[in-house]
């Protein structure tokens, strides 16, 4: 999502209380945006959060929250293919119907173009690339739109008839915690979280673009683990912070499920600000990863849950110090 002239504008129209105005120019605004990028492109979302921001002024929260749900769709559903029953079919009876290449929702006024050697990171899901035109930034790509990449028969009905489960767009996941979660508590979620710079067209599909987490002197953030094999003095710092992220985490009711890997929790330097654990993968906050709801349905489960693979990463940290 790029920030327009237009829509610095009429920030400063909302900045001066000039609400009236401000909401005359953004429904243009948005109007215009409609024509040229269609209904489903995802950098509408910029003027939906101004017009979100003027119904909060003029003490309309419940007009605000209507806007900001329609912004979640558009963001959740940038990332899903086009709804074509011939992926399905193709998946369920392979000898008659040729798999298609799956077709984005949202016509891009744009493609970047992601090389090999540009990839700094490859799961079981996604990819990272460095962003070709800021080395500071990255775009992660889910795997599955690359051609071949399939989901099993079984893994798709499963997902059909267990909504509650991850989905297998992990893009889809991680925007729902921007455009929630990370609204919900404001800035202090970016001690924690990389700041994200909205959505792109990439050759290998639709990108989430995200900050890649540096220090102060400009270096890019350490693993967890890198950061007390390289610093067996801080051993105990390193830890302290661990337990700063937990209690941020337990402070908003939030869990995040991913503890086993320590490259997915950054230490951040910082020495004005105070370093911070910085977590580069939110797609399993408030997430099922069970046949059964059981941790949704008990949040108290969720919380033990989480607080054991907690334990179980500080245990791990703490070997590593102790064995230099």
């Amino acid at each position: 999502m790029s920030n327009t002239t237009e829509a610095l504008n009429i920030k400063k129209l909302i900045q001066d209380n000039n609400y009236d105005e401000a909401l005359s120019e953004t429904k243009k605004a948005l109007d215009v945006a409609l024509r040229e990028l269609g209904d489903n492109h995802p950098d509408l979302v910029q003027y939906l959060d101004l017009l979100a921001e003027i119904h909060k002024a003029n003490g309309n929260p419940r007009g605000a929250k209507k806007i900001y749900k329609k912004a979640l769709r558009l963001w959740m559903n940038a990332f899903l293919p086009k709804d074509n029953y011939s992926y399905f079919l193709a998946d369920l009876f392979p000898m008659f119907f040729k798999p298609q290449a799956l077709q984005p929702r949202f016509k891009p006024d744009k493609i970047i173009a992601l090389r090999p050697e540009l990839l700094i990171h490859s799961g079981s899901k996604r990819e990272a690339y460095i962003h070709p035109q800021d080395p500071n930034l990255c775009i992660k790509v889910d795997r599955l739109w690359r051609r071949g990449y399939r989901i099993s028969p079984r893994k798709r009905l499963k997902r059909l008839l267990m909504p509650w489960l991850i989905d297998f767009w992990s893009n889809r996941e991680e925007a729902r915690v921007y455009r929630s979660v990370a609204l919900k508590i404001g800035e202090e979620f970016f001690e924690h979280a990389p700041r994200c710079y909205g959505i792109v067209m990439t050759n290998l599909g639709p990108g989430l673009v995200v900050e890649r987490v540096s220090d102060e002197d400009g270096s890019f953030s350490q693993p967890i683990d890198v950061y007390v094999k390289n610093n067996p003095g801080k051993l105990k710092h390193a830890l302290d912070l661990l337990e700063d992220l937990y209690d941020f985490l337990i402070k908003h009711d939030l869990v995040i499920y991913d503890w086993a890997n320590p490259s997915n929790f950054l230490v951040r330097k910082n020495s004005i600000r105070g370093d911070k654990i910085v977590v580069v993968d939110w797609k399993t906050e408030g997430t099922a990863d069970k046949d059964l709801p059981w941790r949704d349905i008990f949040p108290a489960l969720a919380r033990k849950k989480m607080t054991f693979e907690y334990n179980c990463l500080r245990e791990n940290i703490a070997r590593l110090g102790s064995t230099d």
